[in-house]
C-alpha cells in the first residue's frame, strides 16, 4: 500500500527536466521572420571600412584635451 502513495522518483524528475529543456532549446532555434522593406526604401549604406567605434562630439573633445 505505501508503494502506490510514494512521490516520483528522482528519475521521473530529472527526464521532465531533461525532456523541458530540450523543448525549450528546440523553439530557441526557430529562426525568426525577417522584416520586409518597403518597396521604395533604399538599403542603408555600410562605412568603406569596419567601424569598431564612432566618436561623438563629447568623444573629440576628451581627445583634444587629452593630447594638447
Amino acid at each position: 500500500m505505501s508503494e502506490a502513495r510514494k512521490s516520483p522518483g528522482r528519475r521521473t524528475f530529472l527526464a521532465g527536466l531533461v525532456t523541458g529543456a530540450g523543448a525549450v532549446a528546440a523553439l530557441a532555434g526557430v529562426p525568426r521572420k525577417a522584416v520586409a522593406r518597403k518597396e521604395g526604401e533604399a538599403p542603408e549604406r555600410a562605412a568603406p571600412g569596419p567601424v569598431l567605434y564612432r566618436r561623438t562630439e563629447e568623444v573629440e573633445r576628451y581627445y583634444r584635451t587629452l593630447y594638447r
